[in-house]
């Protein structure tokens, strides 16, 4: 085996660019041995272990920084308090990952369900079961709250005044039992006259009047119910917004009460 390594050799041996390896010096983590008489870097045979034991902890997720001040006080005691360490972090990592995971599955799952078959211009009655959200409140606390951001976005309207909600999208139930039971709401179990918004939400209000007018022989609740479907998460142009309009039906003007099931 040789005695000294050229950096060269040491970059070709470990898969590691020159460039890192001279980083790795100027920092005082990985220094070469001697240098000759022309300023070339050249590595005793015992470096290799230090390198190895550098590529080790980049590939555990150290820093630079911990790991110069763990290799400068390396012994197995610290070496084990440490990876025990580590192996919570990358556990609580693990799980932070998971949720963000869910968060973007559950958002793919909800936009593919809802855009499926979708005709804007359709004004229809669908009967919905029971469904839970979390409450939210004014638009003023919208972006504060982390549920704004995890699960769709509901807006309810009376005539121009608004609060918001997040729909718990039918998921998985271990994950709704965290939420605390105050927080979750329901809108309820009804047949509901529906349409679709195409655009800014500055004019969904136009868009509600025009589903609202369109049956006059219903007699609709003052609550109007707007599901975001495509909204400034997957969309940069406001006019490509997609909102699911939904009024619960309470009777006919005609009747005073009526089933649409």
């Amino acid at each position: 085996m040789k005695e000294f390594f050229t950096i060269g050799e040491i970059s070709r041996l470990f898969g590691i660019n020159v460039q890192t390896l001279y980083y790795y010096d100027s920092i005082g983590l990985f220094q070469p041995s001697e240098r000759s008489s022309g300023g070339q870097r050249k590595y005793a045979f015992d470096k290799i272990y230090a390198l190895a034991s550098i590529r080790y902890m980049r590939k555990l997720g150290y820093s630079l920084d911990e790991i110069k001040d763990y290799m400068a006080r390396l012994n197995v005691n610290i070496t084990l308090d440490n990876l025990k360490h580590r192996s919570i972090m990358l556990k609580r990592q693990w799980e932070e990952l998971l949720s963000i995971d869910m968060v973007i599955q559950r958002k793919i799952r909800f936009i593919e369900e809802q855009m499926k078959g979708l005709r804007v211009e359709e004004v229809c009655v669908r009967r919905y079961p029971d469904r839970r959200y979390i409450e939210i409140g004014r638009e003023e606390i919208l972006y504060h709250h982390d549920s704004f951001y995890f699960y769709p976005t509901i807006a309810f309207y009376i005539d121009e005044s608004k609060s918001f909600g997040a729909y718990l999208y039918p998921d998985n139930e271990e994950s709704i039992s965290k939420i605390p039971e105050y927080q979750i709401k329901v809108i309820p179990e009804g047949d509901y006259l529906c349409g679709y918004h195409l655009g800014a939400y500055e004019t969904v209000t136009q868009t509600i009047r025009k589903i609202r007018l369109s049956r006059p022989d219903l007699k609709l609740s003052d609550l109007t119910v707007n599901f975001n479907i495509v909204d400034q998460f997957v969309e940069h142009n406001n006019e490509n917004y997609i909102t699911n309009i939904q009024v619960r039906i309470l009777g006919t003007n005609r009747e005073g009460t009526g089933s649409f099931r």
